[in-house]
């Protein structure tokens, strides 16, 4: 297993996050990052891709990189989560919902196919959109 970049993967959600969710951001002047790594198994070389690969059992790194965009008057805050598997964007959460945090903490991120679980569907104030990469 080769360790990720983080320099680069932080370049990728930041100018990611820029072009996907251009219309659900104001626009902020303060950014903040936290990025969480951690071994993940997966059953085909495809890692959580979803693609065609060899049924192997593979780990690699997953990289999840929360960018905190808190807005110019300082009381609203929007948070991105980008999902990275082996160093490579998979999807970008926009608030999800708790069940995503649930999967951080635990260290089990949801692949590709499954990434919708973690919209927030449930609220009227809070942007929430989940876009597969």
């Amino acid at each position: 297993m080769k360790y990720p970049n983080l320099e680069l993967i932080e370049y990728i959600t930041e100018n990611t996050a820029c072009e996907l969710f251009e219309s659900e951001l104001i626009m902020s002047t303060y950014h903040k990052f936290k990025m969480y790594v951690f071994p993940q198994i997966w059953s085909s070389t495809a890692l959580g891709f979803d693609g065609c690969g060899g049924q192997a059992i593979t780990e690699a790194y997953t990289t999840v990189v929360e960018m905190e965009l808190r807005n110019i008057d300082k009381r609203t805050c929007d948070i991105i989560y980008a999902v990275f598997f082996d160093g490579r964007i998979a999807y970008m959460c926009l608030n999800p919902n708790a069940i995503f945090l649930t999967d951080l903490k635990n260290m089990d991120m949801e692949s590709q196919k499954k990434a919708r679980k973690y919209e927030n569907g449930n609220t009227k104030y809070i942007q929430s959109r989940v876009s597969i990469l």
